[in-house]
């Protein structure tokens, strides 16, 4: 009896005559798109099925926390129609979330799926040294970045020097989950200012900075 009353409330409101098949007939609920990848936004549309004599508040709800969306939407007499925005955040598996539209006991619901974001693998980011002058018999500190968090094990980084004033270690390892790390570069002492190249390597990626080493006043 309270669905008939509902039913019969909602008929009123939309101005319609005619008795419609199940009380959801009386207006639509859609997601454009119906799949997002977590962090992006669907829009909701809910569309009423008749002439409206007044506007209509439509109650909205999702079923879970991935997907947020406004408690209610005004349906305008005039257009009939509105829109919200469904807002996803980031999971770490595929979500299926569902959008509930209420009104006077008439319930719509459509399925948003929410696709968990794919990892892309680690790849160099940028290598830096502290100066690009240096005295020679001085250390002087790199580091190397990546673009994403190293992977379970590490991930090793060549690096080489152009020329045997400046040394490296051959390899740098970066840390499971970390997206840089610090190296240590020893110079030797020059008589005469040297020009020279740091190379980082990783795959196909290559990283190169310039280092002048220059002599020691007095020397």
């Amino acid at each position: 009896m309270r669905t008939r009353f509902a039913w019969l409330g909602l008929s009123l409101l939309l101005g319609c005559n005619d008795t419609p098949t199940s009380p959801s007939a009386h207006f639509e609920l859609a997601l454009s798109p119906s799949a997002v990848v977590a962090g992006a936004a669907s829009v909701g549309t809910v569309t009423l099925r008749g002439r409206a004599v007044q506007a209509i508040r439509i109650n909205l709800s999702s079923s879970d926390a991935v997907a947020s969306v406004p408690p209610s939407v005004l349906v305008p007499a005039a257009t009939g129609t509105v829109e919200f925005t469904v807002k996803t955040r980031l999971v770490a598996a595929d979500t299926v979330a569902r959008i509930s539209a209420q009104a006077d006991g008439t319930t719509q619901e459509v399925a948003l799926q929410v696709v968990a974001p794919i990892a892309r693998p680690a790849t160099l980011d940028r290598l830096a040294l502290d100066a690009v002058v240096v005295r020679g018999g001085q250390d002087l500190q790199g580091t190397v970045w990546l673009t994403a968090a190293a992977p379970a094990g590490g991930l090793a980084v060549k690096l080489r020097s152009s020329n045997a004033v400046a040394t490296v270690a051959a390899t740098l390892l970066i840390p499971a989950g970390a997206t840089s790390e610090a190296f240590t570069l020893g110079t030797r002492r020059v008589t005469l200012e040297t020009q020279l190249e740091i190379t980082a390597t990783y795959s196909d990626q290559i990283k190169t900075v310039p280092l002048r080493v220059i002599p020691i006043e007095g020397s």
